[in-house]
């Protein structure tokens, strides 16, 4: 399985947009920029996707490069693995995680989460 649109050449140059703690509007450079567009049409293009099936087994793909982790969680369906949750509840998964990892930055005060839709619901 190719894990290359979640790896470390993409997602570095945004760690390093985003590393430093400051007040100030970000300011991308080219390959900042290109591996933003990139990161967004890799998720846009993301497989049709289903519900996980409980009586089935999971398996972990996982992948590291340059000290980013990543990975996708699958079951089989018919002879191939296919990733087990649709879009609108990874992107809740993907919240409820950034929203436990904020908490040392926003100390409790209001957090207002901000989620594409794609114009229907689970």
């Amino acid at each position: 399985m190719d894990l290359s649109p979640l790896s470390g050449d993409w997602l570095k140059p945004l760690h390093e947009l985003t590393k430093e703690e400051s007040e100030e509007p970000l300011h991308p450079n080219s390959e900042q920029i290109r591996a933003f567009k990139a990161l967004k049409e890799s998720l846009i293009r993301a497989p049709a996707l289903g519900l996980p099936n409980y009586s089935k087994p999971f398996d972990l793909y996982v992948h590291e490069v340059k000290g980013v982790a990543s990975g996708v969680l699958t079951q089989s369906f018919g002879n191939a693995p296919r990733p087990g949750h649709p879009g609108c509840l990874r992107n809740l998964a993907a919240a409820a995680l950034l929203v436990e990892k904020s908490q040392e930055i926003v100390l409790g005060h209001p957090l207002t989460v901000q989620l594409p839709m794609q114009g229907k619901a689970c």
